[in-house]
This record gives C-alpha cells, structure tokens and sequence, in this order.
C-alpha cells in the first residue's frame, strides 16, 4: 500500500514537471516565436484615452457679422511603415506601381498636394519636389511624413477629392491631425484686431498658456465664456483606422456680441491708415463712442509698417503719455466751476509777434508756438495757449494746489467708476487705482497716473505742468471718456465694448451703460466749455486754412458737412532710453463730437509723428483730417437729419441747375431716378429706398446710373 502511495506521488510529480516544462515551452514560444504577432494583435485593441476639444465662442459685432471664429484646420501626414509590409495574404495595401503612377514626374498626386500647398503657404513647392519626397519616403518605408500643414478646410475637402487621395486611408497611408484654428474674415492685422485679441496656438510652461485659449485682447479678458468645457473620450485602434468613442461630450463655448459697428470701423481704418502713410508717421490710434451710450463703435491701433499699416496692441488702453493740450479743457471747466476766471477775462500772454514767446515760472520756461498775445480765458482755450492757462490756474491756486488737484479728481475722468472712499485712499497711496473696472474688457490697461503733493514726482512747477498736459500719464480712453461727458450733457459714462454674451439663444451675461458721475459740472460752466471747443474749430488750433490763404492751405477739422467741436492736443514724447522729452516726436491728437450741437459721437485720434519730418507738429492738421473725415461720412450715413440741414452738394459745380433730394417721392424697395442729382442728395434718395451698395464714380452732378437695389452705379460728370 505504501509502494502504491509512493509511486502515485511520483507519477503526480513527473506530471506536473512535464506540464510546468510544456508551459515554459509555450510562454518562449509566445514571446519569441510569435511575439511580434501578438503584440500587433494587443495593438490593435489598445485604448487611448483623449480629450474633446470643444469649438470656441465666436466673437461678433454690432449687426452680427462675424469678428473671430474657430474653424478647421489640418496637417496632414504619409505613413508608409506598415502599408508597404505584404499581410498574410500576400497583399501590399500600397503597391510600388502605384506609388510610381501618382508620383512620378507629373503624377496626380503630386499635382494636388503642390496645389493644396500653394492655398495654404504664402511659398511655391513644385510638383515634382513633392512627388520626389514622396517616392523616397515610401522607399524608406517613412513612418510619419509630414507634407502639409495648417491645411484650411475647403483646401483638405478638395483634396480629398483628387485622385490618389479620394481612397480610404488604408489604401493611400493617409494620416490627418485636426485642430481649431481661430479665423478672422477681415484680416489678421486689422478691423480692430488688436482689441479682439489673439490666442495661444500651443501650450508654453506656465499653466495659463494652454494652446487655444485666450492670450490677449476680448479673446483673454472673456476666455472663460469663450473656451468652453473639455470633454472626455478615447479612441480604440482597430487595423489602420482610429475609432473615437465618446464617454462625456464636450461643452462648445459662447458667442461674445460686441458694440463695434463694422461699416465704422472700415470708415476709421481706412482714413487713420491713409493719414499715417501720408504724414509717414510711426503709429497712430482712435476710437469713437456713442455719446448716450458709451458703447465703443469703431476703434484702431495702427503702425506703420512700410506702405501698409498693421494692427498693433492697444495703446488707447495701454499707453502712459502726457495728454498735452486737450487736458487745458479740464483745467478750464474747473476755473470757471470754482468762480476763479470768467471767459471774458483778459490774460496777457507776453507772446506777441514782435516779442518774447516764453513765460518764466519758477525757473520753468513756458512756450506758445504761435502768438496770443492779450486775449480772453475762452481764446486761451480756443489758441490753445500754455502760458494762458498756466497763468490763470497758477495764480488761482498756487497756495492751495490740492484744492486744483482734488477738483480734478471730483470730475472722476480719471476713474472708470464712481469712487469709494477705500479707491481714494489708494490714489493718494499710490497715485493710481490698482483694480480697474476697464480690466474687465482690456485685460493690459493701464491706470491714469494722478501726481499727488509730498510725493518725490512732485516739484514747485509741477501745478503749471499739469494745467496743460505735462507731469501726468493718462491713457487716450480717459481724455475720450471725459470729452464724451462734456457732449453728453455733463453726465460721465464708462466707454464699453462688450454687449452681451449668449449661447442657444440664452443671454448668460449683458452690460449696461455704467454711469461715473451724474453731472461733471454746472450747466452754465458747461454751455461755456461747448462754445470754447465750438470756437477752436471754428476759428482756432483746428480751424485749418482754406485755399488760397495767404499763408498755404492747412487741412484741419472744420467741416462745411457737420458742425464739429473739440479740442487739439500736441505732446512731446518722452524718449524711452533716455528719459528725456528729445528725439522722440510728438503725440498729436484731437478730440470731440459731432454734430456739435446734437452730439452722437465723440472720438479721439492720436498720431505718434516719428519718423513724420514734420518739425512743426500740431493735432489740427495732422490728425484733425482723420477726425474730420470720419465725422462727415458718418454723419452721411448715420446721423439724423431733416433736408433743409442739408446743404448744397459741394461736389456739384452748378447748384442751380440740380435736382433736389425728396424723400416725399421715394418708395422703400423701388429704385428712385436720381439722374441730375448731386453725390450727397443721390446717395440719399438711394439709401432711404434701401440700396445696399451704392458706387460713386467721378464728381459733380449724376449723368447715368445702373444696378439694382443690392448694387448699384452712379457715374457724375
């Protein structure tokens, strides 16, 4: 019995070593013999965890026309590594002859991607370079051959459709990375592109730059609306072809609807872009605003770039300079709001045309460039007088210039809302709020700089300095945002940009008008402010001259189209390696509203004059014109007004012998006879009866006219 025991145990045993033997066996087998089997087979299952992009908000203006879109783009790839290997039926998904058919010299498929890549890259790739790639990396049986890349949509559905490329993937070793890229149908480098903003097109190291998202601009300061939610998905390998199995969708993002009204803005583009080229000037921005309202209609950030302007950042939010003399407004309105100076007081200048042109304060030299001589408070403001001014607001408040400095800040011009006692505090801590309400549109804002006494910037011709634009650095939104007030009735409002946010027809955010201060100052100081500013253009630094003056003709912003009122402004620039006002141009602006006794719009323009060769600066005539001719067509086509306001058409040499515009005869949607018409009146007739796209050809008065109500032609003679 114990014999049996023993030899079962051994039997067992002898068992189990053979078993264990004929496993070791097989698990060699499996990884030497077929191992390679295997794991293809393993690959083919494999999962491979992937995010969901979502599609970004897209950014609209006023009237729903598109500033910003995503859309796709594509790079595309040849993976010749496993589509030349035979399968196990002998097979070659790729054959050679194909490959030499496509790609020969003249092939098809060379043709198409030189064609495709000449759609997507400024450069030129002949078909025959790519045919020669292509041939040489399948012979080396390339895993990963890139041959184009950012491919838009259309150009990757088109060639999808040529031969060689409309087979399966499988069959042509075609390999295709989609990503979003961000579209804007104006151009990358205008139509207020600066203020849209732009994003990251790949992830960097710090954690806030992940690849589309937003990096400056509304893109930045409204990502969080705008990106959306990632979603969660994976893709399963199966063969060749990728299987994308979602297990939570994304949340695409939602649409931004902004202020900007497009005819405007091509309206303030062009005739900024034109100014710049004309005066060759560095750089040069503007900005225009519904008066009621503070939404921002149109807005430029150009620089000059060779024979073209580029979009560049936004220096109306982000540049620290000297205002120059368009803050002699301020100082004014707080003059005669304090009871200090009347308009009709006199202030003599010393500036006269056979005298001295320089007033000494306090060892500071104060200059007029041209001679004012003695002359009412009001005409300091309409010749824009330094001396004027610095005068009247120094022998007011010498001995008390808190009293100046405080009333500056009561107007609130310089805040972007009404100030709390804690915001005050910071001001005198620092000269400047740290958190801006601005920040919330334009994410690089800058703070106005307030001086304050006791502070090391501080000195004993600092009081005159401020009076007329120099020792305080103001972005242009605050000199816009006060001149808008003083068109506005006095009530201060914070210009805007950003309408409302929306997704499926939900409104998730919308802004209002946010008011600073209900009344700047006194109406009877304000009746004289208006008529100061109608009378620098009228009569004073942006009246210009007209043809035939004895002096030369000077554009300015006086206009025989719209009454206009404002203020010019010409600043030194302070160079930035040396620290001194030498060598580094002017700042030269004008700003203010129309119609002047009706105000719709105010608006700023600033032309940084680098590079000008224009040793005499002035806002009037050098960015009045962009002012001037902003207001005037505007005023054509947005601005309400009867037909008596209307004047005779300039552009018709003979008035007599015209036709007039009567509304009375036009009927909406039926195309009005306009024959005989001048420009002005035609272009009215037209509009009023709904034509959307009128062509003007020569001057004087219309002798023929074509097209229907989406386009028509007028020719004048």
């Amino acid at each position: 019995m114990k014999l049996n025991f023993n030899k079962r145990i051994y039997v067992i045993g002898s068992l189990l070593l053979i078993y264990g033997a004929i496993t070791w066996i097989q698990a060699l087998r499996t990884l030497v013999v077929h191992g390679d089997d295997y794991r293809a087979k393993v690959e083919k299952l494999k999962f491979k965890a992937k995010p969901i992009e979502p599609v970004r908000g897209f950014i609209f203006a006023e009237g729903g026309e598109l500033l910003a879109g995503s859309l796709p783009e594509y790079d595309v790839f040849l993976e010749f590594r496993s589509t030349t290997v035979p399968d196990y039926r002998g097979n070659i998904n790729i054959p050679p002859d194909t490959i030499a058919k496509y790609f020969c010299r003249g092939g098809a498929g060379s043709h198409a991607l030189a064609h495709a890549f000449s759609q997507s890259s400024r450069n030129v790739k002949s078909a025959d370079r790519f045919g020669d790639e292509v041939r040489a990396a399948y012979k080396r049986r390339d895993p990963h051959m890139q041959v184009l890349h950012a491919l838009p949509y259309l150009d990757y559905k088109h060639l999808r459709e040529q031969p060689y490329f409309d087979k399966s993937n499988n069959r042509n070793g075609l390999v295709v990375e989609e990503r979003a890229h961000r579209y804007r149908p104006y151009g990358e480098n205008r139509m207020a592109s600066a203020t849209i903003g732009t994003v990251y097109t790949k992830s960097g190291a710090d954690s806030s730059q992940v690849a589309g998202h937003g990096l400056r601009g509304l893109e930045k300061a409204y990502d969080h609306y705008l990106a959306g939610t990632p979603g969660l998905g994976y893709v399963q390998k199966i063969r060749r072809s990728m299987s994308n199995i979602t297990i939570e969708p994304a949340i695409d993002g939602a649409n931004v609807h902004t202020t900007l009204n497009v005819e405007m803005q091509e309206i303030l583009d062009y005739e900024l872009n034109k100014r710049l080229l004309e005066l060759h000037a560095a750089e040069g921005w503007a900005a225009f605003v519904e008066v009621k309202t503070g939404k921002i209609r149109a807005i430029s950030n150009l620089r000059r770039d060779g024979d073209h302007c580029v979009e560049d950042y936004n220096h109306l939010f982000e540049d620290l300079v000297d205002p120059g003399s368009t803050f002699k407004t301020v100082s004014y309105m707080i003059l005669l709001e304090d009871g200090k100076i009347k308009p009709t007081d006199e202030i003599d200048t010393g500036n006269y045309p056979n005298a001295t042109s320089e007033w000494n304060y306090r060892g500071q030299k104060i200059h007029d460039d041209h001679p004012v001589g003695k002359n009412t408070m009001e005409e300091m403001i309409v010749q824009s007088s330094n001396i004027g001014v610095a005068k009247a607001t120094t022998r007011a408040y010498a001995s008390e210039p808190q009293r100046y400095l405080d009333a500056i800040e009561q107007i609130g011009f310089l805040n972007d809302r009404k100030l709390s006692d804690l915001d005050r505090d910071e001001i005198k801590a620092y000269g400047y709020l740290k958190h801006l309400e601005f920040r919330n549109e334009f994410p690089g804002v800058m703070a106005a700089r307030h001086r304050q006494i006791g502070s090391k910037t501080w000195s004993n011709v600092s009081l005159a300095q401020i009076s007329y634009g120099y020792e305080t650095q103001i972005p242009g939104i605050y000199m816009l945002q006060f001149y808008n007030a003083i068109a506005n009735d006095g009530k201060l409002v914070r210009p805007y940009i950003v309408e409302k946010v929306e997704k499926n027809g939900k409104t998730l955010f919308e802004q209002e008008t946010t008011v600073i201060n209900r009344k700047i100052c006194s109406s009877e100081t304000l009746q004289e402010v208006r008529r100061a500013l109608e009378g620098v253009v009228d009569h004073g630094t942006a009246a210009g001259r007209p043809k035939g003056d004895p002096k030369g003709p000077l554009p300015g912003v006086k206009s025989d189209k719209v009454k206009i009122a404002g203020k010019t402004g010409t600043a030194q620039r302070r160079n930035p390696k040396t620290g001194l006002f030498s060598g580094a141009g002017h700042n030269v602006s004008f700003v203010g509203y129309f119609p002047a006794d009706e105000p719709e719009y105010c608006g700023i323009v600033v032309i940084n004059t680098m590079g000008s060769g224009i040793a005499n600066a002035g806002g009037g005539f050098m960015a009045g014109p962009v002012f001037r001719h902003f207001a005037e067509r505007v005023y054509a086509l947005h601005c309400h007004r009867s037909l008596k306001e209307i004047p005779v058409d300039s552009l018709h040499p003979d008035p007599v012998e015209k036709r007039s515009a009567d509304l009375g005869e036009v009927v909406h949607g039926v195309m009005p006879n306009v024959k005989g018409m001048g420009a002005r009146d035609a272009l009215l007739m037209l509009e009023s009866a709904g034509c959307t796209n009128v062509e003007i050809h020569g001057t004087g008065k219309v002798v023929s006219q074509s097209g229907n109500m989406g386009h028509t032609v007028l020719t004048l003679k």
